[in-house]
């Protein structure tokens, strides 16, 4: 039960990606030019004070490094790539199948 749930999680989660990756491309074709929404970008438009939260809990040198990672990753990536590691997780392992019986008749 909870493997479907992880996985139900993990294709909304891809999907939330290409739909992000489609608004970031009707965006980009609308203007004219590449534009590509970045993580940091949503932190900041729906918490403001992430930052200073960041900088709090792991020093200013991590939050400095963290939050250049969030600044250059497109949001749609982090989506998919979160989506795909839950969808993966959730994968049931197949056990070995062994010999076929043979075949008398």
């Amino acid at each position: 039960m909870l493997r479907i749930l992880v996985r139900i999680a993990g294709v909304l989660l891809l999907a939330g990606g290409f739909a992000a990756l489609v608004a970031d491309g009707a965006r980009s074709l609308a203007g004219g030019s590449l534009y590509v929404t970045t993580l940091a970008g949503i932190l900041q438009a729906t918490r403001p004070e992430v930052r200073q939260e960041l900088e709090v809990s792991l020093g200013s040198v991590g939050s400095s490094t963290l939050f250049y990672l969030f600044t250059v990753m497109p949001f749609s990536l982090a989506l998919c790539a979160a989506g795909g590691a839950l969808f993966v997780v959730s994968h049931k392992e197949r056990g070995e199948l062994g010999s076929l019986p043979e075949y008398s008749g």
